[in-house]
């Protein structure tokens, strides 16, 4: 995987380094996994358990032959295969993912955030299922259902609304079973869900070096049915990581590759992703940014060891912006931190719709994303050089005094060229007279037409009564709701 990296902010050295500190990590400290279960299939498979503790360190053999079985390349799978993702992408480009976990949404019409509902949950993954650009839909949060059941109403809500790959993740360990409940009652069975999983799985970190039931428990599961797993670490600079750059990557690095081998323990070539969400505690606030150069660089980094030294493939959250509306800074931080990022390596980027760090939803910023990625993926691909692109005869037959308008080459190439719908590309005349609109009233525009596209998916009623009944179930036994 190393040829696809365009930028690379480690050296060969360094990326050795941080891979041999990880393994000593590894080894010789280890991390603690707060699951009896777990902990005795991993002493069963070599691995140093202390169960007074719950520390568990991998040895070096162990840590490498995890890294021999997990694939290096696979597909994720949607309901539909018109939404499967090629791992790698194919031409060298990237896919995106819609922001996970928002509790507040922007509402374009009162021009004010609220909480995000069951029916705003609906309409966002609707309109994402419409989005040509977004191509992995992460869970939300509902806040008009139970507390203790929220997660089990998103899934539910998702796998009725969109047929693109899901990202899903419990809220608690009590919730995780429900969650393949639902997996199965779409997918119709065991057979099925295996060939055709349609979501994945993120378990993450309590950095530093400690993982939870509800993570190990996720990860089991996930082994049990084949999901693949996008393993997680959440590692914030100067608050639950260090300070530096490097040493952040270093962190995530560990953690990353920790689950990497619990996964294959479990289930030797489950797929498996590297995840960075690496943040940054502003020591003047206290706040985690998500969009500072600190954090991209240090997720860019760890990115760099995962595919350089894992041979997997790599996520990062990257299509970030601590700004809380759509102005130049969300512009500004959804445009670099991405671009730089996939030349960084990273095949999956995350965020699509995110505004205030880890806070706000907005379908408005989503259409703008769906948009910026055009944009990106164009300055990032390859340029095409041969005797066609490179239009010699062309150059001789119309310099110097003629023009190339008119040539049969401009003619077979013009349409290559982007003209994005929402950046203005006409005459101030004509700006002007269409009402000098932003690029956000543009793409308020643009999502009241994309609304007349929404629509749910059309299941049938006996897998539709199957989830409510496991919802139903989940509530009276989690959240004490008799229906």
């Amino acid at each position: 995987m190393k040829d696809s990296l365009k930028l690379r902010f480690l050296t060969e050295d360094e990326v050795d380094r941080i891979y041999e500190k990880s393994l000593s990590i590894l080894s010789e400290k280890g991390v603690k996994v707060e699951y009896a279960k777990a902990l005795k299939i991993m002493d069963k498979a070599g691995a140093v358990v202390d169960y007074a503790t719950e520390n568990v360190k991998f040895s070096r053999e162990l840590v490498e032959g995890a890294l021999k079985t997990a694939p290096k390349a696979f597909t994720v799978k949607g309901s539909h295969e018109r939404h499967d993702l090629e791992l790698p992408h194919p031409r060298g480009s990237f896919y995106t993912s819609t922001c996970v976990q928002s509790m507040k949404y922007w509402d374009p019409e009162t021009k004010a955030y609220s909480d995000v509902t069951a029916k705003s949950w609906a309409e966002w993954c609707q309109l994402a299922e419409v989005l040509e650009n977004v191509h992995k839909v992460a869970i939300q949060t509902p806040m008009d259902v139970p507390e203790e059941t929220v997660d089990v109403h998103a899934l539910s809500i998702q796998l009725r609304n969109t047929t693109k790959p899901l990202m899903i993740l419990a809220y608690c360990p009590e919730t995780v079973d429900y969650h393949f409940e639902l997996l199965l009652a779409k997918a119709g069975s065991v057979e099925a869900l295996r060939e055709r999983p349609i979501a994945l799985t993120y378990p993450t970190s309590l950095s530093p070096l400690k993982f939870k039931p509800m993570d190990l428990e996720t990860i089991m599961q996930s082994c049990r049915y084949g999901v693949p797993i996008v393993g997680n670490s959440l590692a914030i600079s100067g608050a639950t990581a260090p300070v530096t750059e490097a040493g952040t990557a270093l962190l995530a690095v560990v953690e990353i590759l920790a689950m990497l081998v619990m996964s294959q323990i479990f289930k030797p070539g489950v797929p498996y992703i590297g995840s960075t969400y690496t943040t940054t505690m502003d020591m003047a606030t206290g706040s985690a940014l998500l969009a500072n150069a600190e954090s991209m660089r240090s997720r860019a980094a760890a990115t760099q060891v995962i595919k350089e030294r894992f041979g997997i493939p790599a996520e990062t959250f990257s299509f970030m912006a601590d700004a809380y509306v759509s102005d130049g800074q969300a512009a500004m931080e959804k445009s670099l931190m991405p671009a730089l990022l996939h030349l960084s390596g990273s095949d999956i980027q995350y965020g699509m719709g995110r505004l205030g760090g880890s806070t706000f939803a907005s379908p408005i910023q989503m259409v703008i994303d769906d948009e910026l990625f055009t944009i990106i993926e164009k300055c990032n691909c390859k340029i095409e050089v041969n005797d066609e692109t490179l239009a010699v005869q062309e150059i001789l037959d119309n310099a110097p005094d003629s023009q190339f308008v008119t040539s049969a080459h401009t003619l077979r190439h013009c349409r290559e060229i982007i003209r994005p719908s929402l950046f203005v590309a006409k005459g101030v005349g004509s700006w002007e007279e269409e009402g000098a609109k932003d690029l956000y009233e543009r793409a308020v525009e643009k999502y009241r037409a994309l609304k007349q596209q929404c629509q749910p998916q059309q299941l049938s009623d006996d897998v539709l009564k199957e989830m409510d009944n496991i919802v139903k179930h989940a509530d009276s036994k989690l959240a004490g709701k008799h229906n």
